[in-house]
């Protein structure tokens, strides 16, 4: 039974943890500091400067959301590929958070197809966030 466990890595997880609680800090900061930027240009811009300011700056974060989501599909399409390939869940060598089965067969390959389901999913979304920043970094 044993050996149908992979087994947690503590190092990973103490890891993980850090970096999202230091990512929680940075976001927490970026969010209060773009607010005091926002209302400083707030009150001393026109309604019409605002607008036109707020759409390149609503792009620009949209074109940034796209990349990330079409990187995010190319990840998941390459690990439903291995997962197809290999028939195993986690993947040979893969390092997890908390003791994970192993799924062997038809079972790796359904995560397989989901993860390959999912990119799909995300890279529409990434044409389609795209296309919306287009559209606004053109109006602007």
């Amino acid at each position: 039974m044993s050996e149908d466990i992979v087994r947690a890595d503590r190092r990973l997880r103490r890891q993980t943890i850090a970096v999202l609680g230091i990512a929680t800090v940075v976001a927490l900061l970026c969010i209060h500091y773009f607010q005091r930027w926002l209302l400083g240009i707030a009150e001393l811009s026109e309604p019409q400067v605002l607008i036109m300011r707020m759409r390149s700056l609503l792009g620009v974060a949209l074109t940034g959301s796209a990349i990330c989501l079409a990187l995010l599909g190319g990840y998941s399409a390459r690990k439903g590929q291995r997962a197809l390939k290999f028939q195993q869940w986690p993947l040979p060598g893969a390092r997890v958070l908390r003791d994970t089965p192993l799924r062997r067969g038809p079972a790796a390959q359904r995560i397989g197809r989901l993860l390959q389901v999912s990119a799909i999913v995300l890279l529409v979304l990434a044409v389609a966030t795209g296309a919306v920043s287009w559209r606004l970094l053109m109006l602007s």
